[in-house]
């Protein structure tokens, strides 16, 4: 073979080789421009945490080639089992052998006790006391969804002086094994008592209202003295006194009453008037009371009972 031929086979091998480089180099581009193409991510979380027994409901995933939907070339491996403490996975495989794609994506699940212990306190959510009143903590029990009773572990914090005026808090708490925690806060008022029990009457509403330790224990309707007449005084007072069967008297009229509770002098008080059959409304407009507070006998007795002198007196 001449020196001219050989050159010619060498060129032609040299330029076979490049050639193959190429198509090589230029598959190489497609695949990756087809694999760069792919969209494939979890839905959801890729950790998730779900209590004992709970439902596990796959999130599921998107996995898009070229904006077309490719889910079924994607595998999903589970061995999440909720019925028992631990970490498990969930594999997703997408494969699509002849174009070389092969992605995974991996979602924890934990299985944990999540919980918390159920804390009940046998008292309100505020508590209103007297200063230097006897005073014992409410009681409480505690139990866990894994740990059964543990009441004998709650934490009792209180910074309470029953003897000082102010705001104070009892707080309990309460932790289960696996830390899921549990708190309560009761806010205790310390005040004198006749901060905390007080009677209020609404002329406008043509109300009494009585509260003891803030709360509501007695509210009825009443007749107040007649408007323009003999209008009940308004103003900040408290009982200075009580009675049991009374004559009032005035200059033309004496009337029998049962319970007496005196806020003005002698002259103005709380008390129930037999000869009314109905009380609230607009009575006291057109057939008011000589200035006192009418009330049902049976409400105001029950007044009568609760309320001490120096009890606050509201009318407005």
């Amino acid at each position: 073979m001449e020196k001219g031929e050989k050159k010619n086979i060498i060129v032609i091998k040299i330029l076979i080789i490049l050639l193959f480089f190429i198509l090589f180099f230029l598959m190489y581009l497609s695949v990756r421009n087809i694999y760069n193409n792919v969209t494939f991510y979890l839905n959801g979380e890729k950790i998730m945490n779900l209590d004992l027994n709970a439902n596990y409901e796959e999130p599921g995933f998107v996995a898009v080639l070229n904006g077309k939907n490719i889910k079924n070339k994607v595998k999903v491996k589970s061995d999440v089992d909720t019925s028992k403490f631990g970490e498990y996975t969930v594999k997703y495989t997408l494969e699509y052998k002849y174009l070389f794609i092969k992605k995974e994506l991996i979602r924890t699940v934990s299985v944990k006790d999540l919980v918390s212990p159920e804390l009940n306190v046998n008292s309100d959510d505020h508590i209103y006391l007297y200063v230097n009143e006897n005073f014992e903590m409410p009681t409480f029990n505690a139990s866990d969804n894994i740990d059964g009773d543990i009441t004998s572990k709650v934490k009792v914090h209180s910074n309470i002086d029953i003897k000082k005026v102010g705001n104070y808090n009892i707080t309990y708490s309460i932790t289960d094994s696996s830390n899921n925690e549990t708190k309560k806060n009761i806010e205790v008022t310390v005040d004198k008592k006749n901060n905390l029990s007080y009677i209020k009457v609404s002329i406008a509403e043509q109300k009494l209202y009585y509260y003891e330790r803030n709360k509501l224990i007695l509210e009825t309707n009443i007749v107040t003295g007649m408007r323009g007449v003999s209008p009940t005084p308004t103003g900040d007072y408290k009982v200075l006194s009580k009675a049991r069967n009374v004559n009032l008297t005035g200059d033309d009229y004496t009337s029998f009453v049962s319970y007496w509770i005196a806020f003005k002098g002698n002259s103005y008080g709380l008390h129930d008037a037999s000869w009314r059959s109905r009380f609230g409304g607009n009575i006291y407009i057109y057939n008011g009371s000589h200035g006192c507070v009418n009330m049902p006998r049976s409400e105001v007795s029950k007044l009568y009972n609760m309320v001490e002198i120096g009890t606050p007196v509201y009318v407005h």
